[in-house]
């Protein structure tokens, strides 16, 4: 039976999960490296800032529908699909779940709250903010890198439901 949707929903978790890595690794490659390097109390309020605004933005709608959409769709492949389309399907959310959104949920986001409860001004505060930014864009390097994986295993599950005619 061919059904063109999944081949298009391939695609579009594909580019959705490469855009995801391409702003995290924009904001650890200039936006957090540029913080980093202004005084302390200047870029921890402006992390702040970005923080707050970026729990109501389409970024994290983006970051938690792929996760739920990557999983239901790793199920629905376990009945439709067959050989090297199925793995990639089901290793794409294997590899978006702990290394984005788990990473996110149990790394980035307490680092963030705790950054939120200090005073920008303190020097408990200029204290963290150095910690902080060298241990979260750790975390966000390899949320990028997660990211881009899932893109590609999308993109090779796309080729291969097309090459094998699954689609």
């Amino acid at each position: 039976m061919t059904y063109e949707w999944p081949l298009y929903f391939c695609l579009f978790l594909a580019l959705w999960s490469a855009i995801v890595g391409g702003v995290f690794s924009a904001f650890s490659e200039f936006i957090m490296s540029a913080l980093l390097k202004t005084e302390a109390a200047g870029g921890m309020e402006a992390m702040q800032h970005i923080n707050r605004d970026v729990i109501r933005s389409q970024f994290v709608a983006g970051i938690l529908s792929i996760a739920v959409f990557s999983t239901l769709f790793s199920f629905y492949s376990l009945t439709v699909f067959e050989g090297s389309a199925l793995a990639a399907l089901i290793l794409a959310p294997l590899v978006y779940l702990p290394s984005v959104f788990l990473m996110t949920i149990f790394g980035n986001v307490p680092m963030n709250n705790r950054l939120d409860s200090l005073d920008h001004t303190s020097p408990e505060g200029h204290a963290y903010w150095r910690e902080y930014g060298r241990k979260w864009t750790r975390l966000n390097h390899a949320r990028s890198i997660g990211s881009v994986l899932t893109a590609g295993l999308y993109t090779i599950a796309a080729i291969t439901l097309i090459t094998s005619g699954q689609v």
